[in-house]
């Protein structure tokens, strides 16, 4: 996979822009065409739960919308080697920058709260090339995969840490760097209950876990394509999970962590609805909050 990886980014980065833009479209076709059909009823039946639509059909075309933006999210990776010398910062324009330049400056410590919607890949390279301390957690893939995967992000300066790194993230935010989290999918039985799109869902509490153990700030961003291969980064403005001269018992912090994190959701429901085919629905997003419901009724 890795050698296959590398011919594929020799080739992108060595044609011209309206073959690495024809060759997005594409890949993207071609994922969707091995997308197996459970998996495509999965995705458009989660946005109809999810109230996006009342129409069978506009739900299954944001679902294919949401899986054909994989192609150019490929080639956009695998062009790294073009962008890293000419042409990176051109992708993008940056609302809200303002609030990390005041956090770089402050050398604090911060979490960025994250989602796979739009390119999250292009999204921490931009950071990383952008000189803001990002550490970027990740899921450790397979073989060959993995290897590239870490190699290209290295290259855009980078640095990762796999999700098992606790420790290590605690360290990084003493020493003034970011966290960088995905939240948005299934954590399993590990997460805690609150609200997505009105339904009961478990969700990923590390973001405001990590913030809280000395009250650094959370930043919720988001990246849109708003033309071809053209992006939006979008940084809200940080918040601390504690006012400043606030004590609270053990269990008023872990209600506050709950409100959070029930906060970085309602986040992420805002952007999903004002941007629905940018989220991953392939992904069974309520798979293990089913199965909790189903064990809680036994």
């Amino acid at each position: 996979m890795y050698r296959l990886m590398k011919i594929l980014s020799f080739i992108i980065c060595n044609v011209p822009k309206s073959w690495r833009e024809r060759l997005g479209k594409e890949l993207g076709a071609f994922f969707w065409a091995f997308v197996p059909r459970k998996r495509k009823s999965l995705a458009q039946r989660q946005i109809l739960d999810c109230k996006l639509t009342d129409s069978p059909d506009e739900a299954m075309a944001i679902a294919k919308a949401s899986s054909l933006r994989f192609g150019p999210m490929i080639v956009e990776v695998l062009s790294y080697p073009r962008l890293v010398k000419q042409g990176f910062f051109n992708k993008f324009t940056v609302l809200g920058k303002e609030y990390l330049d005041t956090l770089k400056a402050s050398g604090e410590g911060a979490v960025f709260m994250a989602s796979h919607a739009g390119n999250w890949e292009l999204l921490g390279a931009w950071l990383a090339m952008s000189g803001y301390p990002l550490i970027s957690v990740a899921q450790q893939q397979n073989g060959g995969s993995d290897v590239f995967i870490n190699e290209y992000r290295e290259m855009m300066h980078q640095h990762v840490t796999y999700k098992t790194g606790i420790r290590d993230m605690v360290r990084f935010l003493g020493e003034g760097k970011y966290i960088g989290l995905l939240m948005d999918q299934d954590p399993g039985y590990a997460g805690i209950m609150v609200k997505l799109f009105g339904k009961p869902t478990l969700t990923a509490d590390g973001p405001a876990k990590l913030a809280a153990i000395k009250n650094y700030h959370i930043v919720p961003i988001f990246i849109h394509e708003d033309r071809p291969y053209h992006h939006i980064i979008e940084v809200q403005q940080p918040f601390r999970i504690f006012a400043d001269s606030e004590e609270l018992t053990k269990d008023e912090k872990k209600e506050r962590i709950y409100e959070v994190t029930q906060k970085l959701n309602d986040i992420l429901e805002a952007h999903i609805r004002k941007y629905p085919a940018d989220w991953f629905w392939l992904h069974n997003r309520w798979k293990w909050t089913k199965r909790r419901q189903e064990k809680e009724r036994i």
